[in-house]
């Protein structure tokens, strides 16, 4: 379980332990983010930026018109939790991937 921070209108390095998870070689990663007052839910699809032995960083831009199969996504302020998927193809579904989910956490939109 991890926590991090969103800050709207820009981007944001974030550091997960995903990689080191999944059974996939060179895989899309799936995030499911879902308003814990509203339960409306929101996805970004991504390749991590950058990993090595320790964390995966993903660069989550934040915008209201955003391209959701290019780590960006509109999340209104408040508290999310979030869950990462693996997936063998860049998807927006949770259906299309492979059902592992490798990592879950809260974040804070601010």
């Amino acid at each position: 379980m991890s926590n991090f921070v969103i800050n709207k209108g820009g981007v944001n390095n974030v550091c997960v332990t995903v990689s080191e998870r999944s059974q996939l070689v060179n895989p899309f990663f799936l995030l499911v983010f879902t308003n814990k007052f509203t339960g409306t839910q929101a996805v970004c699809s991504l390749q991590y930026s950058a990993s090595n032995n320790r964390y995966d960083l993903f660069q989550i831009t934040e915008k209201s018109n955003p391209d959701n199969t290019n780590g960006e996504i509109h999340l209104i302020e408040g508290e999310w939790s979030y869950s990462i998927f693996e997936s063998a193809i860049q998807t927006l579904d949770p259906a299309s991937t492979t059902g592992r989910v490798l990592q879950k956490g809260f974040i804070i939109v601010n």
